[in-house]
């Protein structure tokens, strides 16, 4: 008995501490954690009152897990600061489900690559609503009927949200259409709205999205009422549908708020949103500028809007997707009982098809002390306050809209952006509005450029700006000279190049281009100094005195490296000039040159004779030698240093910049790769050298920037000039590596292509400050003429657009037409 009770305490002991092992072996082995879209759902939401909702969902969805069974998957809440960082999430797969109006729809189509599963049914399982503009009763008496929309012009207006389709893209393109809005720029419309409307509320018209240079005014914010650091955004009271109609209650605020017909059923119509309001105060604004009833809007309305839809990332599993869409519809019949506020739902009868002889009510189930159904054909829960998926007390659209009674269940093959903007349902108006805010009245914009390096990275940067969605379409073309870009130009074969200085004043001159935009260097300006540059191993090269010397130069015709140089030389006396050929002064001073371009009689003239020694030690193989492009290794400022480095050169004539971009290890061609700054000094126009960074004093003048050049036209220019601003914010930040497009580096052996690598930035030019007397000033048109026969010998140059007549040619006019005056007043 004795050594049965020890045996039965033994194998007590053993099992008590095999509990106790298992215990601490399940506690030490980590949890395997859960999968995004696979073990949890999360729902991603904007404020804190969306966020309550949710969680009250999954409370509820916990206590009625049974009745979810086969489609049943774990929810979580997720609050964002936005609409735009939730579809970040979804993207990256942080979270699942996101509940999106129809413009944001194709927003995060397009840039976030979402795709929506459900979309929302209102009224009679419609799938669509109606924009709608409302205005206080008598107010904006501008707008008249029979006269349009166009005195809608500097209305105080309320917006829902930029981006959102009934509140904004809907009514920014009707009026554009029928109510005088303009276009001022092809990649921002909050702009265009800004030119139209007065001081207004537009949520989110300051964020990246719409605002991605930085520089939208806060005219569209200042009607909006929210604490610093969430005025004019989603946070704002007056942003979404209900806050519109806020906006335009409020005493001395909003003149005309655009939202939903939905929007007027549950904040107006209610009484419940907007306490002490009544319907009989407000009226709509039809298209043709007559008014209506608020409850009329199935006649006075300003388009069909597809209905609001749920998204999810296009890298969930077709699984995955029905996966959501059944869970979601399980908690439509659960707790989808349509809104009372909501008018002509198919829904209002007895949603469920209840057994009329079951428990009518959570407190007659709850009373006898069931905690739950026992009606096998009632799915609400036992909770004594059921959740109700659209209803959101005190405010609207937590989630989803209230005014939804159903969700309509979409197919793979529906399963895009496209299909919810253009369907049987809607047309195809919500597509055309939401591409018709986006469009450019220019359609192109070509560039042309001179070379097989140039066109690689104009191709680049055409893929660049395709890939942002920028507007109007970029593309590019191959010329076979500077000379023949600008007779393209004209001719309208292309649309702008950028042209070195001298070459702009050729490009007025003869083929009437108009400067838009200017190259601002890394010094902060606009202009660089023109210097000359020597090696400091060899002392005996004199600026005052060259004749036979070996020369490298940017290229014949360019400012700093042709035009200055040669026209210091030959103002001093120190070249022989040949009347205003400078080719042949050079030729006949120098040893040997290599000045690109000089055998070509686009830049020299045909009936002098060859200069052949201004070619001499030009590096180029076969037909590339001597081209005035970067064919040429030696060809541009840096070519022209290399000239002097490896080439032979005893002076090489260029911008300053062009000295720091080659010294100090900055590039690694063998050439350039032990350069030194102290290895390089320049040549001084009194005869003496200083160190490379004494250019301010040691100079042969300022030049101008290059600049961008097209014709003659205000709207083409500007939307040119909008779409390189633009690029330069995407691409402007210098990349090195092969997959990046940076618009101001250039892959070596090859530097400034298209655009100059010590550019930081191209700066716009007003309309006022666009001719090129302007940005040439008066010393480099007098070098030009003392150098080339082909320079203006006029002082002025005049486009046939009168805008663009220089002020010299005005001021030649008006002394004409005085001395008329006077010589027909002598006569008399």
């Amino acid at each position: 008995m004795i050594q049965l009770k020890i045996i039965l305490g033994l194998l007590s002991f053993t099992l008590v501490n095999a509990d106790y092992n298992n215990d601490i072996l399940s506690n030490s082995i980590p949890l395997t954690p859960k999968i995004e879209g696979e073990d949890i759902l999360t729902w991603c939401t904007t404020s804190v009152a969306e966020n309550e909702k949710c969680e009250k969902l999954i409370k509820i969805a916990m206590q009625d897990k049974s009745l979810f069974g086969k489609d049943w998957i774990e929810i979580q809440c997720k609050r964002a600061f936005d609409t735009e960082e939730c579809m970040t999430w979804v993207d990256n797969r942080v979270a699942s489900l996101l509940a999106l109006d129809a413009g944001e729809v194709y927003v995060a189509g397009r840039y976030h690559s979402l795709v929506p599963i459900l979309q929302e049914l209102y009224g009679r399982n419609e799938p669509y609503q109606y924009t709608v503009a409302v205005v206080k009763k008598g107010s904006l008496s501008a707008v008249q009927p029979g006269s349009g929309l166009h005195g809608l012009r500097g209305a105080r207006a309320c917006f829902p949200l930029v981006g959102s389709l009934a509140g904004w893209v809907m009514p920014i393109h009707v009026l554009m259409q029928e109510g005088g809005l303009k276009i001022t720029d092809c990649n921002n419309h909050v702009k265009s709205a800004v030119e139209f409307f007065g001081e207004s509320c537009a949520p989110n018209s300051l964020k990246d999205i719409y605002n991605p240079i930085g520089d939208n005014p806060d005219k569209l914010c200042k009607l909006c009422s929210g604490e610093a650091g969430f005025r004019c955004t989603l946070a704002d009271p007056y942003a979404g549908y209900e806050g519109a109609l806020k906006c335009l209650v409020a005493n001395n605020t909003g003149d005309i708020a655009f939202v939903r017909d939905t929007t007027i059923q549950h904040a107006l119509l209610s009484g419940k949103i907007l306490g002490g309001v009544t319907a009989s105060s407000f009226e709509l604004i039809c298209r043709d500028g007559s008014r209506a009833e608020v409850t009329q809007w199935e006649h006075c309305h300003w388009g069909r809007v597809p209905a609001d839809a749920i998204v999810t990332s296009s890298a969930a599993t077709i699984a995955q997707r029905t996966k959501y869409q059944n869970i979601l519809m399980k908690i439509l019949e659960l707790y989808g009982e349509p809104n009372p506020e909501n008018r002509n739902s198919n829904r209002t009868n007895d949603f469920l098809n209840n057994d009329p002889y079951s428990y009518s009510s959570t407190t007659d189930r709850t009373k006898y002390q069931y905690d739950y159904n026992r009606d096998n054909y009632r799915n609400i829960s036992t909770s004594s306050h059921p959740f109700q998926l659209f209803q959101s007390n005190g405010t609207t659209d937590l989630l989803v809209q209230d005014a939804t009674i159903n969700f309509r269940v979409l197919k793979e093959s529906e399963q895009v952006a496209k299909h919810i903007l253009n369907n049987e349902f809607v047309g195809d108006q919500a597509e055309r509005a939401v591409t018709g805010i986006r469009d450019c009245p220019v359609k192109r914009a070509v560039l042309c450029v001179t070379s097989e390096a140039e066109m690689e990275k104009c191709i680049k940067m055409r893929v660049a700006l395709k890939a942002a969605f920028m507007s109007p379409t970029f593309s590019c073309w191959r010329s076979h000279s500077t000379r023949h870009c600008e007779r393209a130009i004209a001719e309208g074969t292309c649309d702008f190049a950028l042209f070195d200085a001298a070459d702009m004043l050729h490009a007025a001159y003869r083929h009437r281009l108009v400067p838009f935009m200017q190259e601002v260097y890394t010094s902060g300006d606009n202009w660089y100094y023109a210097v000359a540059v020597a090696k400091e191993q060899d002392p005996d090269t004199d600026l005052t005195y060259l004749r036979g010397k070996n020369t490298c130069h940017t290229g014949i015709g360019m400012a700093a490296g042709w035009v200055y140089p040669l026209a210091y030389l030959i103002s001093n006396g120190w070249i022989r000039p040949y009347g205003c050929d400078g080719a042949q002064a050079a030729a006949q001073y120098f040893s040997k040159s290599c000045a690109s371009g000089s055998l070509s009689a686009e830049y020299v003239d045909a009936n002098t004779v060859p200069h052949d020694n201004l070619c001499h030690l030009c590096h180029g193989a076969s037909f590339r030698r001597c081209r005035r492009d970067a064919n040429e290794p030696y060809f541009g400022h840096v070519g022209a240093l290399r000239c002097m480095v490896e080439g032979g050169g005893d002076v090489a004539f260029v911008r300053h910049t062009a000295l720091t971009e080659i010294t100090g290890g900055r590039r690694r061609e063998w050439w350039a790769r032990d350069l030194l700054p102290d290895d390089l000094q320049l040549l001084c126009p009194d005869g003496t050298r200083e160190k490379m960074h004494e250019y301010k004093k040691c100079n042969l003048g300022k030049v101008p920037g290059s600049v961008l050049m097209g014709r003659a036209n205000h709207t083409e220019l500007d939307t040119y000039s909008n779409l390189m601003v633009y690029a330069q914010q995407l691409y402007g930040a210098t990349m090195t590596d092969e997959f990046s497009f940076s618009m101001f580096y250039s892959v070596p052996p090859y530097a400034d292509l298209i655009f100059s690598d010590s550019a930081v930035r191209l700066k716009p030019l007003s309309h006022k400050k666009r001719s090129a007397e302007i940005i040439a000033g008066k010393a480099l048109p007098r070098a030009a003429r003392i150098v080339s026969c082909d320079a203006p010998q006029a002082s002025y140059y005049f486009a046939s657009d009168p805008d663009f007549l220089s002020s010299a040619y005005k001021q030649g006019v008006v002394g004409h037409l005085i001395a008329f005056a006077i010589l027909l007043i002598a006569l008399l």
